[in-house]
């Protein structure tokens, strides 16, 4: 860490709780992986205990219960724990989730992170999905110049039953030349100051892409994209302002408006698919979640990936 980096974690360090100090300590001082994953796991319950089913706070703590510590909430008697309500709720050998954490920082593939984590290739594969359920896909709202393009992914039913084609391997190539049904559209938004976001589309359009978008531009953005006719409207019902770039006539870049930003995202998200050779569609917004925690955040760590799977990053 750059001591730079290293005074600003300093700083930061003095607004710790006091429980989040000790867990500070813990973990400088080094403990086994087991006892350092419980630990992190129990940072879910905040200072107030606030309970998960009626958000009242003050809940009081009665023991253990499968390696957590137990909470009953004084308002409606219901027990908790840090993972109630969160995707990981009901998976066990919560000892290793830490270096799952460190598996998907590092991209690894299913096979890699079951014999990381020394368990079954299928609870690594469901381990992944949970972890990605409940990962942010997106920041804060994009705001100034805000670039939006959309990407093409194959279609695919990996894992399906039934077919009505004929099944390719390996991810496969379209059966059509061009854009066509075979083709998922992804669109990718991103400002100037790195905040993304991305969604899956059924189809590419002014209702589509204004859904997608209404949550996340801010009002006083201004929406750069190429000549597609579908951003035009979709900027007008967003009453967003709006710059269109003519690439097929050369405008790739007008004075301080492109779209590279999201192109470069576009490329990294294709490397990123790649390596997993053939990604099922219904799996794709998970692959989405991925992608932002594990490409474009800078550098997680298995700490980072574990409380994004606990929906607190």
């Amino acid at each position: 860490m750059e001591r730079k980096d290293f005074q600003v974690w300093l700083a930061a360090a003095e607004e710790l709780s006091e429980a989040q100090k000790a867990e500070a300590k813990e973990m400088l001082s080094g403990r086994p992986g087991s006892e350092a994953a419980l630990a992190a796991l129990e940072l879910g319950v905040g200072e107030d205990r606030r309970c998960p089913h009626c958000q009242t706070p003050g809940a009081i703590a009665r023991g253990y219960a499968r390696g957590l510590r137990r909470y009953r909430c004084k308002g409606c008697g219901k027990s908790f724990n840090a993972l109630t309500g969160t995707p990981l709720s009901g998976l066990r050998h919560k000892e290793r989730w830490l270096e799952f954490g460190r598996s998907l920082a590092e991209r690894e593939t299913v096979a890699a992170s079951a014999e990381r984590c020394d368990v079954a290739i299928s609870t690594a594969f469901r381990w992944r999905h949970r972890f990605l359920k409940a990962a942010m896909a997106c920041g804060p709202k994009l705001r100034g110049i805000v670039e939006a393009d959309e990407t093409f992914v194959l279609s695919s039913r990996k894992g399906a039953r039934k077919l009505e084609r004929k099944p390719r391997r390996r991810g496969g190539k379209a059966g059509k030349r061009g854009l066509s049904d075979e083709q998922v559209p992804v669109l990718v938004a991103a400002d100037r100051s790195g905040t993304t976001i991305s969604a899956v589309l059924p189809k590419v359009n002014a209702e589509t892409l204004a859904a997608a978008l209404a949550p996340v531009v801010d009002k006083d953005a201004l929406l750069v994209t190429d000549a597609c006719r579908s951003y035009g409207a979709c900027a007008a019902a967003l009453g967003i302002s709006h710059q269109p770039l003519n690439h097929s006539a050369g405008q790739r870049v007008r004075g301080e408006l492109h779209i590279q930003t999201v192109n470069n995202r576009h490329s990294r998200l294709k490397d990123f698919l790649r390596r997993h050779r053939g990604i099922a569609t219904k799996y794709l917004d998970s692959y989405l979640r991925w992608f932002h925690l594990a490409v474009l955040a800078n550098k997680p760590s298995p700490r980072t990936c574990l409380a994004a799977a606990m929906g607190a990053a």
